[in-house]
């Protein structure tokens, strides 16, 4: 009755609001170490991380809605109390220790099971790179610096891409049970084969396919398909490479996707455009070794306005509205920004000159923004060739199809 109680009170801790958890922390304990505080990370993350680990658990799709998550929530502890048993009851039989058989009960599962997930997922979802600890400098004492920002930008476009694109939020299930993965190896072995290979191998894959997912929009059934079989995989060394890369076709649909996708038309295709040109930023200031900006939110600025003045700069370099509305709102045709409070002024120049834009790029932390300012004018001809510089960087960027298994 005490460990149950025990239970509902860490329950009530995890549950609690962030925000709230750390203002009382500081007014209760203002000198107590923040590793000792609870953490707290709100009741939502966790009906998520249960809805996501019952689903990667028992390999299928859950309805959030209309009562179906209780009944597999439900499933999903019977089957982990009824395997973590049968476990223990094999290692009893090979022990000599007298001491009676203790059962995996309600209170493990949430100690061993919920707790852990929903930390990992309120991190992963806050940005909290640094709280991981198979990120960590004093635990993953190998990995090197270049190693560790390429991971977190593989994690931050993940995470962008998640939780911005519909079609992409299916990779959740597994990107979370990589970093539980991770957390694990880091936790017992400090780093080693097995946390390497959930870094240096899944997780590009993972990100890959996410990407696959958001440009193609397959059916839900196609997407969990898709995040079963990757979870499959890392279960089962062997069955690497069975079934899971793409094939050569896929890819060159996935860069036809991409050429053809009207980013602009829609916020969602804002968000991912967004979180694509982010990260072939990132991939190519790592490669000249440059730093990166820290963490922050971003967004994408129409180069060719989508609205301009009559007799403007923009109507006589585009003088025919029916290639206008062709590359308006296509990947090349968008640059990275720092997301900003937009002021009235800014919103007043949004149809500002291609002189003016340069100016306003220049001053970008990304390297591909800063790129622009070297052009003489915003033509077609200069749109079509960002355009395939752009669809360059994705093979470089992403290793698809042979290459992920690099």
């Amino acid at each position: 009755e005490d460990d149950m109680y025990q239970t509902f009170d860490q329950w009530d801790e995890l549950a609690a609001e962030p925000a709230a958890a750390i203002s009382s922390s500081i007014t209760n304990d203002s000198s107590s170490s923040s590793l000792s505080k609870p953490i707290a990370v709100g009741r939502d993350i966790i009906s998520s991380a249960c809805l996501l680990r019952a689903s990667a658990a028992l390999r299928t799709k859950i309805r959030s809605r209309g009562g179906d998550e209780v009944y597999e929530w439900e499933r999903w502890l019977r089957q982990e109390l009824w395997l973590q048993n049968q476990l223990l009851a094999k290692q009893h039989e090979t022990s000599t220790s007298t001491t009676p058989l203790q059962p995996w009960q309600g209170k493990d599962f949430f100690a061993k099971k919920i707790q852990p997930a929903s930390i990992v997922l309120h991190k992963f979802r806050t940005r909290q790179w640094d709280e991981f600890s198979f990120l960590s400098k004093d635990v993953n004492k190998k990995m090197t610096k270049k190693e560790r920002s390429s991971v977190i930008a593989r994690l931050d476009f993940l995470r962008d891409v998640i939780m911005g694109v519909t079609s992409a939020k299916e990779a959740v299930i597994v990107v979370l049970d990589i970093l539980l993965r991770a957390e694990e190896e880091a936790a017992s072995n400090g780093g080693g084969s097995s946390l390497d290979r959930y870094l240096e191998e899944f997780l590009p894959l993972v990100e890959s396919w996410t990407l696959w997912m958001a440009l193609t929009r397959p059916s839900p059934m196609q997407r969990h398909a898709r995040v079963f079989s990757l979870l499959d995989a890392m279960d089962d060394v062997d069955s690497v490479g069975a079934g899971i890369f793409a094939e050569e076709d896929e890819m060159e649909n996935l860069k036809a996707a991409m050429d053809e996708y009207e980013f602009g038309a829609s916020a969602g295709g804002k968000r991912l455009a967004a979180a694509i040109l982010k990260r072939m930023s990132t991939h190519l200031m790592l490669e000249e070794k440059k730093g990166i900006p820290d963490g922050g939110d971003v967004s994408v600025d129409f180069i060719l306005p989508s609205k301009f003045a009559k007799g403007s700069e923009w109507e006589k370099q585009w003088p025919e509205e029916e290639q206008r509305v062709e590359w308006m709102n296509r990947i090349g045709n968008l640059a990275l920004v720092s997301s900003r409070p937009r002021s009235r002024t800014a919103r007043k120049t949004a149809d500002s000159s291609w002189e003016q834009k340069c100016v306003d790029f220049k001053k970008e932390p990304w390297l591909l923004t800063r790129q622009l300012v070297e052009l003489d004018g915003w033509d077609a001809a200069a749109v079509q060739d960002q355009q395939k510089d752009i669809l360059s960087l994705t093979d470089l960027v992403w290793s698809f199809g042979e290459g992920s298994k690099q």
